[in-house]
């Protein structure tokens, strides 16, 4: 027996007085504190690493549904004790910081740093977070945008048999049994799920997008750990609680029956505009956790490369792309708030120019018809520069500051003219804007309605693109127009509305017609006085 050995092993090491050997009796009495003593400690020593593999053992017994549900339980602790310490730490680094001697900017730096460490860390919803806090990249310091950039082409690194898993779960069937053929190797992948190349048993290529199998079990104690995230951000900046946002667009993007209904119905809102698609659903091989929809051919619309190299139009794009969201804005209610490059496609179309093509349709706004028809209203007063009715409409969106709120939703100042503007100027009045402004602008996106948010995120997203493309348009004047016509575009339209619209619509193109002339007129005379060998910069300094 070990326990004799044990003994034995214990026993033969006593140390004993003068050279007389003790008796038997001795020698018994003295093993035995010895043996007790180490079959007690080998007890100790076991118990822990018995009960570990005990729990291993059950662990590895159970289906592989509960063994995700035990994982989900121990990484959600996990996460959340990371979490807690990212806010903590962030908190305390912006209350010691300073007085040590570090600039803001490093502060922010290292802040930002931490949150996307611990965004990768976490996985799933919380690389979706930092994706939506990167989305508000007009009122987040410099630092932080640039840091968070990084998360926009992370995600979840997953098992292999994880597809075959969740079609089994979901519709009794492995993919094989209900595709002709499916591509072992994701195509694309993303924060919440990941797209397979497919071809259906008809003969169609499609795209499967497939949830990670997890992200259900876990987004319930994912989501309170987020809150608390979000809440030590705002110990920091009292002001920046977004948490009553981003945790609502959390829930609907992870549903993929809602996405394809919300496709749909952007089919329907769009289908006016030729150049506008949106991909077939395949319901038969669609669920909550997966959705199967018509694979699309086409480049993203920042590959400008891309785009020129299929003979398109960058400026025909833009006009294209502003006019789809100033429709779903102005005039739907029905609103795309995730409209980022890789969610907008372009193709060649039917009558070879531009087609659009709108993807990822999980997140959406419905904005109520008075907030439409405001701001409607509000658009053209800001471009018509009609101060006392933009005051008006500023206050019926719940905004005191109408100049603030103008600049919040166009992204560039007030002061300068919407038909004109240097945009390399522009970007760095806004920064310094964002900057001394920061709480009036968290505090003006509080009291706005809700769905506002997710409208000036669509209208930053679309504001980047064209930056990319290079400014070729001006968004400004073709979102008003379409403002001015969303103004009378109500349920039950009458012979008086239509006409008070068109006479509405020629009033402001005549005025924009003359503010493009004064404009027009200085650059003419200063470039004649310039033929004429004049010194334009003397000039300009006397006026």
């Amino acid at each position: 027996m070990w326990t004799d050995w044990l003994a034995l092993t214990f026993t033969s090491g006593v140390v004993v007085k003068d050279e007389v050997q003790p008796s038997s009796t001795t020698r018994f009495t003295t093993a035995v504190p010895l043996y007790n003593h180490a079959v007690q400690h080998s007890y100790n020593y076991l118990r822990p690493r018995l009960r570990v593999a005990l729990l291993g053992v059950n662990y590895s017994l159970l289906p592989s549904r509960r063994k995700r549900n035990v994982k989900s339980v121990v990484g959600s602790l996990i996460r959340f004790t990371r979490s807690m310490r990212i806010g903590i730490t962030i908190s305390m680094d912006y209350l010691i910081a300073p007085v040590l001697g570090y600039t803001e900017s490093e502060i922010h730096r290292r802040s930002a740093d931490r949150i996307v460490q611990g965004c990768l860390q976490n996985g799933g919803i919380y690389i979706k977070l930092g994706q939506g806090l990167a989305a508000v990249n007009h009122i987040l310091p410099r630092e932080y945008v640039e840091s968070l950039s990084i998360l926009q082409d992370k995600c979840l690194i997953r098992e292999k048999d994880e597809m075959e898993e969740i079609f089994l779960q979901d519709f009794g069937k492995k993919p094989g049994e209900m595709l002709r053929k499916i591509e072992p190797e994701p195509v694309a992948a993303a924060s919440l799920a990941q797209v397979y190349k497919g071809t259906t048993l008809d003969g169609d290529t499609v795209a499967i997008k497939v949830q990670y199998i997890d992200l259900q079990d876990r987004f319930i104690s994912d989501l309170k750990a987020i809150v608390h995230l979000l809440k030590a951000i705002t110990v920091v900046h009292p002001k920046f609680d977004l948490h009553w946002e981003m945790i609502d667009t959390l829930r609907m993007e992870l549903d993929f029956e809602n996405e394809g209904k919300n496709g749909e119905q952007c089919a329907k809102d769009l289908k006016r505009f030729e150049y506008a698609y949106i991909p077939k659903i395949y319901w038969d091989l669609s669920s909550k956790r997966i959705l199967t929809t018509e694979w699309i051919d086409g480049v993203k619309v920042t590959d400008v490369e891309g785009i020129k190299a299929q003979g398109l139009d960058l400026k025909d794009v833009d006009n294209k792309l502003i006019t789809l969201m100033g429709e779903q804005i102005f005039h739907t209610g029905f609103v795309h708030a995730d409209p980022h490059p890789g969610n907008v496609f372009v193709r060649k179309g039917k009558d070879k120019k531009a087609q659009i093509v709108l993807l990822d349709h999980g997140l959406y706004e419905h904005v109520s018809e008075k907030t439409r028809q405001t701001l409607c209203n509000f658009w053209e007063s800001m471009v018509l520069r009609n101060d006392s009715s933009l005051k008006t409409f500023a206050q019926d969106l719940n905004v005191e500051d109408y100049i603030l709120l103008a600049e919040m939703l166009t992204q560039a100042p007030y002061t300068v003219s919407f038909t004109s503007y240097s945009n390399n100027t522009l970007d760095e009045y806004m920064k310094k804007r964002a900057q001394e402004q920061f709480d009036k602008i968290t505090a003006a996106l509080k009291a706005m309605p809700k769905s506002m948010m997710l409208v000036i995120r669509n209208l930053n997203m679309v504001r980047a693109i064209i930056k990319d493309h290079g400014d070729i348009i001006n968004r400004y004047r073709i979102m008003a127009r379409i403002a001015t016509r969303g103004k009378y575009q109500v349920t039950k339209q009458t012979f008086y509305k239509n006409i008070k619209g068109i006479y509405s619509i020629v009033k402001f193109e005549i005025r924009i017609f003359c503010n493009n002339l004064l404009q027009w007129i200085p650059k003419v005379y200063l470039t004649l006085l310039k033929l004429f060998g004049y010194d334009i910069a003397s000039i300009l300094q006397t006026l």
